[in-house]
């Protein structure tokens, strides 16, 4: 009997043994990557859009110095010119013309009553006043034709470049009648030029003159040019309803005008921030969180997000410089759960196809 009783208190503690859970079966372990917290320094930034554009002190705007018809262009919007290259030939208009022989007959009457005048001084016939006025009035009308000659050409003129650039504008297409003073073609230099970005009118308030600026184009493999806020433009463009930043691009930068760009311009500096990387950083609705492993142990943890850079994040509260975050495998997280380091699974298998 004794026996017996022995074997079945032996047969009763096996098999609680085997039905007894081990603990590895019972703790599930989720690999992950992490990254540390670290600290550095931190820029505040606003990005704004705009375009490149001349320099308006370096513009050149050639006019025609009487009334005249455009008789030809040579040259096209966006064209590089050198000086002394032609741009327009202007020829004078009807009434320019007018004016020219007007002139010119005005200096042939006047010059010949000097003379006649001086004839009959000769004779005793004329007093010296009369000689005078005759010959300063003369004098006059000489010079006014000689004044409408020269500036007319003649009848024709062909205005040139008086600096090397680039064609930005021609007003006024072949045929067309300019009156004096008026432009007839916009010249702008290539070393001088301004980019002119739009700002929300907030930001327009805590920009300053002297502010870094890093500028990029916007097309495939843009250049990118380090340069200086010159001034804000705080005029509101109605279709726009932006303010805006004027950049002046420092000579040889690897842009043209009218390129769109866009800018990052810094508003202030953290010398040591405390930030991880952005991936970290998780949402429950508009809560943000972040997984701190400590002794393989996930533990979640709200957080307060400050300055946002496209790789990282600064975090005001929540971690510590050092901690180590979840940057891939936090979404299969659960606080207190056991991690290892090492590809989630997803991301295992995506590497293995």
């Amino acid at each position: 009997m004794k026996r017996i009783a022995v074997g079945a208190a032996a047969l009763a503690l096996a098999l609680a043994a085997c039905s007894k859970p081990t603990d590895n079966a019972a703790t599930p372990v989720a690999a992950v990557r992490t990254a540390a917290v670290t600290t550095r320094m931190l820029d505040e930034t606003i990005t704004a859009y705009g375009q490149v554009e001349f320099n308006p002190s370096a513009v050149r705007t050639l006019t025609a110095t009487f009334e005249a018809q455009v008789a030809k262009i040579h040259v096209t919007v966006g064209e590089a010119v050198q000086a002394g290259q032609p741009i327009v030939t202007l020829m004078a208009s009807p009434t320019s013309r007018l004016d020219l022989d007007r002139l010119a007959r005005e200096a042939s009457v006047t010059s010949a009553e000097h003379a006649r005048l001086q004839r009959l001084r000769a004779d005793g016939l004329a007093a010296d006043a009369e000689v005078t006025a005759a010959a300063a009035a003369a004098a006059t009308a000489r010079e006014a034709s000689a004044n409408l000659r020269r500036l007319t050409g003649g009848g024709q003129i062909t205005l040139r470049a008086p600096v090397s650039g680039v064609i930005d504008s021609l007003p006024a297409s072949p045929g067309a009648l300019v009156s004096a003073g008026g432009a007839v073609a916009g010249l702008g230099s290539t070393s001088q030029l301004n980019a002119r970005l739009g700002i929300e009118v907030e930001d327009a308030q805590r920009i300053r003159p002297g502010a870094a600026i890093r500028l990029t184009g916007l097309h495939e493999d843009g250049a990118a040019v380090a340069a200086r806020v010159a001034s804000v433009d705080r005029r509101v463009e109605p279709s726009t309803r932006l303010a805006a930043v004027i950049v002046s691009l420092p000579p040889g930068s690897p842009v043209l005008p009218g390129e769109a760009l866009r800018g990052q311009i810094v508003l202030s500096t953290l010398p040591n921030a405390t930030v991880a990387p952005r991936v970290a950083v998780l949402y429950d609705g508009d809560r943000p969180y972040v997984f701190v492993v400590v002794r393989n142990v996930a533990s979640r943890r709200p957080v307060t997000v400050g300055l946002e850079q496209a790789d990282v994040v600064q975090l005001t509260s929540g971690v510590r410089p050092g901690e180590r975050v979840v940057v891939d495998g936090g979404p299969a997280l659960s606080d207190g759960m056991m991690t290892r380091e090492g590809p989630p699974p997803a991301t295992a298998t995506a590497a293995k196809q």
